[in-house]
């Protein structure tokens, strides 16, 4: 019951903040702009002092809540991954950590944040890499759609959509997109949330306060049959049935 009330919540705030991206109307920023404002390394940016607590006593609490079920990229690469465990046998196997990488991309990702060093900032955190991505990817092809449906109302003499211009921000900002989606369905296709657990400096930081938290999952070796079925379901693939 928890589960199912926990993936539908993630997929409601993933397909509300992504209307978000591709609404050029404005209309929906009026009642759900408030779900960019909770993102994490937006609201630090912003000093959001309420925002950043609330985001940690939640972790402190049950885990990497944020992770699992706010941020968009967490869930898009959820989305992958489901088609890509379908048919498999094993649907994820056991990735062991990179520490040596996680710890120091999180080290150089502080240092630009702090020296304000923006590019490389929004060119790793998982906010600003899946709002680039939709952004970049899939807003022309919905303003292209959205043209598409004007042409043929206007033929049927109803002006219920408008035509907007459609174009692309930079060449370079499109390529880092392209690039971008590709290693992360790349990824999660293959593992599921490797670049969560590898890349992130978000979900490095995070996870060193979910260490503590009071309701984490935990295994209880006493009663393990060794079936292996949470190794092998665990989208993080961080469960070591061995």
């Amino acid at each position: 019951m928890l589960r199912t009330v926990r993936v539908s919540v993630a997929i409601i705030c993933f397909s509300l903040i992504s209307l978000l991206f591709l609404d050029f109307t404005g209309t929906l920023h009026v009642w759900f702009g408030w779900l960019a404002k909770i993102q994490f390394l937006p609201a630090l940016l912003a000093l959001n002092v309420g925002v950043i607590l609330s985001l940690l006593l939640l972790t402190l609490l049950f885990g990497r809540i944020y992770c699992s079920v706010i941020c968009p990229l967490g869930v898009f690469q959820d989305i992958i991954a489901w088609f890509g465990k379908r048919g498999k046998k094993l649907p994820y196997t056991y990735s062991r950590a990179l520490s040596w990488l996680r710890y120091g991309i999180l080290i150089v990702f502080i240092i630009a944040v702090l020296a304000g060093v923006g590019s490389f900032v929004a060119l790793l955190a998982p906010y600003s890499s899946y709002g680039r991505i939709i952004s970049n990817l899939f807003v022309p092809l919905y303003q292209l759609g959205n043209n598409m449906f004007a042409y043929l109302a206007e033929r049927a003499e109803s002006y219920a959509f408008y035509e907007v211009d459609v174009w692309v921000k930079s060449l370079s900002t499109f390529i880092i997109a392209l690039i971008t989606f590709g290693v992360l369905v790349f990824l999660a296709w293959r593992n599921g949330r490797t670049y969560c657990n590898t890349i992130c400096p978000v979900g490095t930081f995070l996870g060193i306060i979910a260490k503590y938290s009071l309701f984490k999952p935990v295994i209880d070796v006493s009663k393990c049959n060794s079936c292996g079925l949470c190794a092998r379901h665990c989208k993080a693939a961080c469960i070591d049935s061995k």
